[in-house]
């Protein structure tokens, strides 16, 4: 958002900065956009009108296509639902090419992938523009796939970072899940529960390499278990005062994000789902604690 162009009554302090609703302005754009993206592929505009439960009746008539109606007939309300299908559905970024067993990727297969990543990128690349120069309260996903809400910069930059760290084979598949949750926490249309069990898993697989390397069953909860049966068998690099305040730290952020999913068990009590904030918290935690176990800032001593 630091880098985002904001007009001069905004930075003067008389005009709000972010808009969650679509203006006039930007409608038109992402009509424009929309027009453009559908018709990439000959399925996209059928899909994205069954996922987004638009239906094109009859009063629109013959010559109005499936992509120009999605683009010029759906309500502004709807807009941002639209574009987050579209990104979804859109080829390229990395989806890889489906290959019967057995068959090794050729050079029409990989040239074929090549083009639906330069497809991908030259929709999204402008959709960004729009979203920015709109001051739309959203943006595009790190991933490229979704909506998210805009977060300070240095929020996503600490992710990235420590999704960099996790994408070593002993930290298993750490840094998808903590995408994942940021996805959810983050969403055009947030998912709490997810959000928060991802956190969770990120932080099992970043961890288990660390505490409980034998353990093929492992949980945060028995990862917690061996931290508390076993003090002063790890090293945290800031080990704090006494060199023990570093390893509570590490045990209460563990703690406080294994008992604060309220969803993980049924019981007589109705189940209660995470709050959108009880989830971006958990998001936060994991971040850090996934960077600290994927990076050896956290470890276990030497005997």
């Amino acid at each position: 958002m630091s880098d985002m162009w904001t007009p001069l009554s905004t930075r003067q302090g008389t005009g709000g900065v972010l808009r969650h609703d679509v203006p006039p302005a930007l409608s038109t754009a992402l009509r424009q956009w929309i027009d453009g993206a559908v018709r990439e592929s000959s399925r996209l505009a059928d899909r994205v009108l069954l996922r987004c439960d638009l239906y094109r009746d009859t009063e629109h008539g013959p010559e109005v296509d499936d992509a120009e109606f999605l683009a010029w007939y759906t309500p502004d309300e709807r807009l941002l639902d639209v574009v987050d299908a579209i990104l979804n559905l859109l080829p390229g970024a990395g989806v890889p090419v489906q290959l019967p067993a057995g068959q090794k990727l050729g050079m029409l297969e990989a040239m074929a992938g090549g083009f639906a990543n330069v497809a991908f990128m030259k929709h999204r690349r402008p959709l960004q523009e729009l979203l920015d120069d709109g001051r739309s309260a959203y943006t595009i996903s790190p991933n490229g796939r979704a909506l998210v809400h805009r977060v300070d910069p240095t929020v996503t930059a600490l992710l990235n970072t420590a999704a960099r760290a996790a994408g070593q084979p002993d930290r298993g598949s750490a840094s998808e899940h903590l995408r994942r949750a940021y996805t959810a926490a983050y969403a055009l249309h947030p998912e709490p529960g997810r959000a928060y069990s991802e956190a969770i898993k990120a932080v099992e697989c970043a961890a288990h390499a660390t505490l409980e390397p034998n353990n093929t069953k492992a949980t945060l909860g028995t990862m917690l278990r061996e931290l508390r049966q076993h003090p002063g068998q790890w090293d945290v690099a800031l080990a704090g005062k006494t060199g023990v305040e570093g390893e509570a730290t590490i045990t209460t952020m563990l703690s406080l994000l294994w008992t604060g999913q309220t969803s993980r068990h049924g019981g007589q009590q109705p189940t209660r789902e995470e709050t959108l904030a009880e989830a971006r918290m958990a998001v936060d935690l994991a971040v850090s604690l996934v960077r600290w176990f994927a990076d050896g800032t956290v470890r276990r001593r030497c005997p």
